[in-house]
């Protein structure tokens, strides 16, 4: 288990927020290691083989260092290069998406002062609308919201409540009627799975109207850090491969125009905290071969297999108890908020 970071610095990295050239390397990774997070070898070998093969295909070489810039903070993959649809329906079966979430009050609670109830909202990565099913009709108009949602579950979700959904990547979207249309942007939990984020940035400007909103929400690096180091799950690329703080938005912001208006880190329910965390730690032990958390990932039979993860995490829970005071520090919430504003 992985107590400290390599902490080697290294030249070859560019930060793709502040593009500086000093960085230290925090740990490495493999393609076969970093498919093995996503599906283990022994419950499914043909599809992580694919995975493996697929990831080695992105990166363009066989290793990934996760690194941090020393001048803004900023974590991120290299090569920093993100999963694509192939990757992620190798990866993952999405079985469901998360509802009503903190950083969604956040932004309902700030789109309540708005002026107009006529706002035009655009959501990226919109899951299956849990957000804007809470927004329209209650603060604006099914016709003034747009999202965008590459899977076909969740696009037909928002789409059969109403509300335009698009299957494309928003860096892509060139339709003229998008030209300087949207007061509001909301991107939750998507960005850090996202590169080429000057496009972006290019792309939010031509989207949006005059001091549009861009509200976002990312993990909590400090909570991510204290999952690595204690045993928890990696925040593996190429599904996430940007590690964000406030600096970070400053940063981009400026270059782009964007000003940092609120910053908020959610505040840490000890309880789910503890229980996720543990789950962390299985499944983290899911990708050890020979672990008992590894041989209860095998089996097939989907009531056993319930009743062993129940078992497994119980196990693990009892051999970590000595992580449970550090989990009540209030450092340690999921999730960051931010609001940014247009500067014209």
């Amino acid at each position: 288990m992985m107590k400290n970071y390599q902490l080697t610095p290294t030249k070859v990295a560019i930060c793709p927020i502040c593009n500086s050239k000093s960085a230290k390397i925090l740990w490495s990774v493999d393609s076969s290691q970093a498919a093995q997070h996503y599906v283990t070898k022994e419950a499914d070998t043909q599809r992580f083989l694919n995975l493996a093969a697929h990831i080695k295909e992105l990166w363009k070489q066989n290793t990934c260092d996760i690194v941090q810039c020393d001048d803004c903070g900023f974590c991120y993959s290299n090569p920093y290069i993100a999963g694509d649809d192939k990757f992620y329906t190798l990866a993952y079966e999405r079985s469901h998406y998360p509802t009503w979430k903190w950083e969604h009050q956040l932004t309902y609670e700030a789109l309540l002062h708005e002026d107009s109830k006529n706002f035009k909202l655009l959501e990226i990565g919109a899951g299956d609308g849990a957000f804007v099913k809470g927004i329209a009709p209650n603060l604006t108009s099914l016709e003034n919201v747009v999202c965008t949602e590459f899977s076909d579950y969740g696009k037909e979700q928002i789409q059969n409540y109403g509300i335009k959904c698009l299957s494309e990547d928003i860096r892509e979207v060139k339709a003229e009627v998008f030209k300087e249309y949207f007061d509001v942007v909301c991107m939750y939990q998507v960005i850090e799975h996202m590169d080429r984020l000057d496009t972006l940035f290019e792309s939010l400007n031509w989207l949006t109207k005059p001091h549009a909103k861009l509200f976002v929400s990312v993990p909590n690096p400090k909570h991510v850090e204290f999952s690595e180091l204690n045993g928890g799950l990696m925040d593996m690329p190429p599904n996430h491969i940007g590690r964000w703080n406030k600096e970070c938005f400053e940063r981009i912001g400026k270059h782009w125009d964007w000003q940092v208006d609120r910053f908020e880190i959610e505040k840490t329910d000890f309880i789910s905290g503890a229980i996720l965390f543990y789950k962390y730690i299985f499944w983290r032990k899911c990708q050890e071969s020979g672990t008992l958390a590894n041989k209860i990932s095998q089996i097939k039979n989907p009531h056993l297999s319930k009743l062993m993860r129940l078992v497994g995490i119980g196990f693990y829970t009892l051999k970590n108890l000595s992580t449970m005071k550090a989990l009540s520090s209030e450092e340690l919430g999921l999730s960051q908020w931010v609001l940014m504003k247009k500067i014209n």
